[in-house]
């Protein structure tokens, strides 16, 4: 989706908020599945590792969006997967994204 032009925030919004739908669960069938290491993996692996994605109100913006993982390789799902669809939104002048390891300073993208 984020590769078709957005023109409305509704629209806009309804793209980030598929962006946000990452916490782990999403992966788990395919890692109960035994198979051999493919490039695709990346994805259920930094699925898995998303513990949740909490939306609320912002302190600068409207939006604050904070994503909490487990372990790095949830920055995959963040950064190659959230990222580009609020890039493309024209809602994301509207929000903050914070995203981090537990028992971690969470790092700010916007």
């Amino acid at each position: 989706m984020a590769t078709h032009p957005i023109h409305s925030v509704e629209a806009g919004i309804i793209l980030i908020a598929d962006g946000c739908d990452m916490t782990k669960g999403r992966a788990r069938i395919p890692l109960e599945i035994p198979s051999k290491p493919t490039e695709s993996d990346i994805h259920k692996y930094s699925a898995n590792s998303i513990e949740k994605v909490k939306i609320g109100r912002g302190n600068e913006r409207p939006l604050k969006i904070e994503i909490h993982m487990r372990a790095e390789v949830g920055f995959f799902q963040v950064e190659e997967v959230l990222i580009p669809k609020i890039q493309s939104s024209p809602a994301k002048s509207l929000l903050e994204l914070y995203a981090g390891v537990e028992d971690e300073e969470m790092k700010r993208y916007m």
